[in-house]
C-alpha cells in the first residue's frame, strides 16, 4: 500500500456504506481530517492528511466509517447497510456499528503505540 490523501480515504469509506446521504458526504473530507487529528493526538506523531502512511489507514478509515456512522445517527439519516469487504452490516444493526468502528480503530491505534505525557506540579 501507499500513502494516501484525505481524498482517497474518503473515497474507500464513501464506497463502504451504501445509501450515504448528501448531507453527510458533503462533509466527509473533514470527518476524514478529524479522524486523522484523532490519530496524531492519539498516538503522539505527525501525520499529514495529503500523505496518510499505511500503517495508519486502517485506524484512520475506522474512526472516519464511525464518524459517518454517528453523523448520520444524530441527523436520523437511516442507511441500509454498511460493508467492509464480506462482512455486510444489515438496517437495525447499524445504530451500533459506529461505537464498534470507533472500539477497532481504537484498537488498531494501540498497536501503533500511544502518546503518554506526565507533568509535575508544584
Amino acid at each position: 500500500m501507499a500513502a494516501l490523501t484525505n481524498l482517497e480515504i474518503g473515497a474507500i469509506v464513501y464506497g463502504m456504506i451504501d445509501g450515504m446521504s448528501a448531507t453527510v458526504s458533503g462533509v466527509l473530507t473533514s470527518l476524514v481530517n478529524q479522524s486523522v487529528y484523532t490519530a496524531e493526538n492519539y498516538t503522539g506523531n505527525d501525520i499529514s492528511i495529503t500523505s496518510i502512511d499505511e500503517k495508519y489507514q486502517p485506524a484512520v478509515t475506522n474512526l472516519t466509517v464511525s464518524n459517518v456512522l454517528s453523523t448520520m445517527e444524530a441527523q436520523g439519516i437511516g442507511t441500509k447497510s454498511v460493508s467492509v469487504g464480506e462482512l455486510k452490516i444489515t438496517k437495525g444493526m447499524v445504530e451500533g456499528a459506529s461505537q464498534n468502528f470507533s472500539n477497532l480503530a481504537f484498537s488498531q491505534l494501540n498497536g501503533l503505540g500511544h502518546s503518554t505525557s506526565y507533568y509535575q506540579t508544584y
